[in-house]
């Protein structure tokens, strides 16, 4: 087949006078693949970018649409056959006002894949009215298939440990126990909680918890077998499904091997770290088969772990269920607290920083305990988040959020304030009507300033009952934001059904961002998804002002966290408003967001994740492998090839980067070949990888600077 075709019908219509072969001459520089067809499905003209999206020679013989579809797969991986992909019947599918386009696979030759969106349209007939031809265009959707599939992975497993999450091990649970009552074996449903998690997170720093919960997630996965079902529930609390048991001597038996597993050094920042697990256990048949109640007990087993003195397990006994001493001492602590008065709310700001103006703040719950001091929430709401004690504390929050927001009122303080609903309080407690009867006794300017935030877990839990929540109280002023956004994996359904207000990115992502390429990637997709869906969004736990200038790049303008101010009292909050001044470095971002080139910022952002994973692997931290040391192969690399040079090529520091990217492998190899021969801590080779890094690092800068909008 020739490139050209000497009677090529092609759309529009070629003008009077116009050599249809020089339009054809103008295809062939377009990107996207591009066909023209006769009216009985010949193919008669196909641009060069055709043959290069379906790895094709450029001289192969091309006559029909089997032809050139015939080895690609729909999006359930079946073989596509010409019927079922005819470019004739979709054009008049798209005459019809009917669907016309495709989305296909195609297998490439590395074992990776492409995913094309394939349109056809009918031309008009010619002039002596012969049968219509087709024209069709291919386009490369990949990257957007791709970032759907992460969005869908995401939905079932946790980002940091790759483990199954609380919704995945809910199913994992429901099939368990149909396996075990069909075999006639004895499932074992385990809560497994690390002990002197925190001390070792606020000591070391979130990255050192992250990495060590990273670990104990691996170890679990060996520790286990393949039928068998390890997940990260939150925070430091896993699940664990252990069935093909056959009594609980046997359970016993691979809770001992496990704990002893888990209690093993971990070596974090040149430091060994050791932790412990409370594991409580409840045994199917011996006990009921609600899965609900068996995580119930398993919980409260896990308390009686602890309870114990740690580092052990307890197998839930149903008979002993109502003399669960720690979970009644503390649900009475909870409860006395409430009567006398200790808890008491500090807020903290949300800041427009782009401009420099404080939009609102979160009413975060302390306990003011009498001998331990000031309580943050995260070491008393876990305990009783699966208790009806969570319900009666998130009423008081409500209640004294609307008054604090009344008396502001009354000093001339006009301030929205929103509050953190527990799952277990939306779900369980009546909220929407117990909501309805707290509003009644405050004005309607106060009532129109709260904002109620709902954790994606309540929402996936029961999205209609969300639903008419946020319709029935859109109507008198209240706002809702979907908290933690991204930990519960809500669906793009769940978004185009829900009517709320703002999207809050989850600390998690925001904190990792200019480390973890992964979340850096996440907090970018969560800002798309919320701009096309008209939504606000907030990003939680910004801790410095690196965070705050990304996200501005980004197009997040809202922020809260440390690097803005921390909670604080409400008298003090009004002090801190009085002196407010924006920082002027916020000032420095554009009146719009530009993020021109998102790559570029990735790049900078993969390299420091690239040297972080080189400098662990040198001093074996928790025995991490080395990442890729062939300059050639990185993704440092690719991106060097690809974008940088669409982008950066006439940039004068660009062209050190070859040079300066080869000497940071170089230095690289370097580390990797003293780590071989077991010399450990040379600082001289550590200073020069570290400063050929910093010289990369200083190069990305400059040309991310000098390719931003003057």
């Amino acid at each position: 087949m020739s490139a050209s075709h000497p009677a090529l019908p092609l759309p529009p219509a070629v003008p009077p006078g116009q050599d249809a072969t020089r339009c054809l001459v103008h295809l062939d520089c377009v990107l996207d693949g591009v066909q023209v067809w006769s009216a009985d499905g010949r193919l008669l003209y196909a641009n060069p970018a055709t043959y290069a999206l379906f790895e094709l020679p450029t001289d192969a013989q091309v006559d029909n649409c089997a032809q050139l579809f015939g080895h690609c797969l729909d999006d359930t991986g079946r073989p596509v056959s010409s019927a079922a992909l005819s470019i004739c019947d979709l054009a008049r599918g798209a005459q019809q006002m009917e669907h016309n386009q495709r989305v296909l696979r195609i297998p490439l030759a590395d074992g990776g894949e492409r995913w094309l969106r394939v349109r056809a349209y009918l031309q008009p007939p010619g002039p002596g009215g012969e049968p219509a031809g087709v024209v069709s265009t291919c386009f490369d959707v990949s990257r957007f298939v791709h970032q759907e599939q992460v969005l869908q992975e995401q939905a079932q497993y946790d980002a940091l440990t790759h483990l199954p999450n609380r919704v995945l091990f809910a199913d994992r649970l429901q099939l368990a126990l149909a396996t075990a009552q069909r075999r006639g074996e004895v499932l074992a449903v385990c809560m497994l909680d690390l002990d002197g998690f925190k001390p070792i997170n606020d000591t070391l720093g979130h990255q050192a918890g992250d990495r060590l919960l990273q670990e104990i997630a691996f170890r679990l996965g060996n520790a286990l077998r393949a039928d068998d079902t390890a997940a990260r529930l939150g925070g430091d609390e896993f699940g664990l499904l252990i069935g093909g048991l056959h009594g609980s001597v046997e359970c016993e038996q691979v809770l001992n091997r496990l704990l002893q597993d888990l209690a093993r050094p971990v070596q974090i920042k040149g430091q060994s770290v050791a932790v412990t697990a409370s594991v409580g256990v409840s045994l199917y048949p011996g006990d009921i088969r609600d899965p609900d109640l068996l995580l119930r007990h398993a919980d409260q087993a896990m308390y009686q772990a602890k309870e114990a003195g740690k580092g052990c397990f307890h197998i839930f006994d149903p008979a002993a269920a109502g003399k669960l001493r720690a979970s009644r001492q503390l649900l009475k602590k909870i409860q006395d607290a409430l009567d006398a008065g200790q808890f008491l709310l500090h807020y903290q700001p949300k800041v427009d920083c782009r401009r420099g103006r404080v939009v609102g703040v979160e009413a975060l719950v302390r306990w003011r305990h009498p001998v331990l001091g000031l309580r943050t929430p995260g070491e008393f709401l876990p305990l009783i988040e699966q208790d009806d004690a969570i319900i009666n504390l998130g009423e008081w929050v409500v209640g004294e959020a609307l008054a604090q927001m009344g008396r502001w009122r009354q000093a001339g303080l006009d301030l929205p304030v929103s509050v953190n609903i527990a799952a277990r309080q939306f779900l369980r407690g009546n909220f929407s009507a117990r909501l309805g009867e707290m509003l009644a006794g405050h004005p309607p300017e106060v009532v129109g300033r709260l904002g109620i935030e709902i954790v994606e877990t309540a929402v996936l839990e029961d999205i209609n009952a969300v639903s008419r929540l946020i319709h029935h109280y859109h109507k008198e002023g209240v706002r809702f934001d979907l908290d933690d956004f991204g930990t519960g994996y809500s669906s793009l359904t769940h978004l185009k059904r829900l009517a709320a207000d703002t999207l809050k990115i989850d600390q998690s992502f925001v904190r990792d961002m200019l480390d973890d390429p992964g979340d850096l990637t996440i907090v970018q997709g969560v800002i798309h998804l919320a701009r096309a869906f008209h939504l606000e969004v907030i990003a939680e736990g910004v801790e410095d002002i690196e965070h705050i200038l990304t996200l501005l790049d980004l197009g997040c303008d809202v922020m809260q966290g440390y690097a803005i101010a921390r909670p604080m009292p409400a008298e003090r909050l009004v002090e801190w408003l009085e002196g407010f001044q924006p920082d002027p470095r916020w000032r420095a971002a554009d009146n719009f967001p530009n993020r021109h080139d998102f790559e570029l910022l990735l790049a900078r952002v993969i390299h420091r994740f690239w040297q972080q994973q080189v400098l662990a692997a040198y001093h074996r931290l928790d025995g991490a492998a080395w990442p890729e040391l062939d300059p050639g192969h990185c993704r440092l690399a690719a991106w060097f090839e690809e974008s940088g040079r669409r982008h950066c090529s006439d940039i004068p520091p660009f062209h050190r980067f070859h040079e300066a990217h080869r000497e940071v492998h170089r230095r690289a190899q370097i580390l990797h070949q003293l780590a071989r021969e077991g010399v450990g801590n040379a600082d001289q080779p550590l200073a020069e990888f570290n400063a050929a890094c910093v010289e990369l690092q200083h190069i990305l800068s400059q040309c991310d600077a000098a390719t931003r909008p003057a």
